[in-house]
């Protein structure tokens, strides 16, 4: 009975001792050691987890309170008193294993917690790191467009408008001048041409500035509207000069085309010359009809992506906490 009371006593020692060896994480267990012989011979076990090694124990020491259990039902003919304490004793290494394992299961638990949260805070840095480089990419374009449609879109959409509109006027002036050469049409025809002059056949062609500008002369109220057409072409090709890298790739060929026309019209405008060229005897440099239309597109884009970026902005402004009185 003594030698069961002094087991005892040593599960009490060693519980605790067993649990602290638990609940520190890089705690490591002796390995056994072998002879040489017996290590040439044997493969080594292979290695145990802390979690591993913990329930061992465990099981080892609820074996052996077990086990005394067994032996004290079976010498029950031992007195009252050794009797009680022994069973005190037992109930005291019971409330120290189920203390540790309690520790142990404890531990794990905040364990995996942490792991979980560790997990989550890493995949929101992941995201975060996500929109903020999506963010800045958006920005960058964003200062791209805005520095296009005001640098180059813009102004040149507004400077062909004005150009348009001064030529349109030369052109009503000239026919109401002298409607028995020049001919206003009310829609354009299948080349663009708003109004035609007659030709020395006898055929009506269609109106060039390039072409009639040196007849245009001897009219001074449709000639001082050429001067307007002829400053507004000065500004822009200073602005295709200096900001031709904001168009878009397909433009460039018609910006080429503009300056190339600007340059040819203003020789003849110096000239002085009074006598008009026949419909169509300029082959190349004539004004590119396409050049309105393209610069209208492009503008019409960027302003549409300006838009839809506010747009954007506001409604994530409006998702946020607090937003809207939400």
């Amino acid at each position: 009975m003594k030698t069961v009371m002094f087991a005892i006593l040593g599960l009490l020692f060693a519980l605790p001792v067993t649990a602290q060896r638990a609940s520190s994480p890089g705690t490591r267990v002796p390995r056994q050691t072998t002879s040489v012989a017996s290590a040439s011979t044997v493969s080594p076990a292979p290695p145990t987890t802390a979690t591993d090694a913990d329930k061992e124990r465990i099981r080892e020491l609820t074996h052996r309170v077990q086990k005394l259990e067994l032996e004290m039902i079976q010498k029950s003919g031992t007195s009252s008193g050794e009797t009680a304490a022994i069973v005190a004793a037992i109930i005291a290494a019971s409330a120290v294993l189920i203390t540790a394992i309690l520790s142990l299961v404890g531990q794990y638990v905040v364990a995996r917690r942490e792991e979980r949260r560790a997990v989550v805070a890493a995949q929101r840095a992941v995201e975060l790191a996500k929109q903020e480089a999506i963010l800045r990419h958006t920005e960058k374009i964003l200062e791209f467009r805005l520095e296009q449609m005001e640098q180059f879109y813009a102004p040149m959409f507004a400077l062909l408008g004005q150009s348009r509109g001064l030529s349109e006027k030369m052109q009503f002036q000239l026919a109401q001048d002298e409607p028995q050469r020049y001919r206003l049409l009310s829609e354009a025809d299948s080349d663009g041409n708003r109004m035609l002059v007659l030709a020395k056949d006898g055929t009506w062609k269609g109106f060039r500035l390039l072409d009639q500008l040196p007849a245009v002369r001897t009219n001074p109220k449709a000639f001082a509207l050429v001067d307007g057409i002829l400053q507004i072409g000065k500004r822009m090709t200073a602005i295709i000069s200096t900001r031709a890298g904001l168009a878009s790739e397909d433009l460039i060929g018609l910006l080429g085309r503009y300056m190339a026309h600007y340059a040819i019209l203003s020789t003849i405008y110096k000239n002085g010359e009074t006598e008009p060229y026949e419909p169509g005897w300029h082959k190349m440099g004539y004004f590119p009809r396409e050049l309105d239309g393209e610069i209208e597109k492009g503008y019409r884009e960027l302003s549409g992506f300006v838009d839809e970026y506010v747009k954007a902005s506001n409604r994530m402004l409006e998702a946020l906490p607090g937003a809207g009185g939400k």
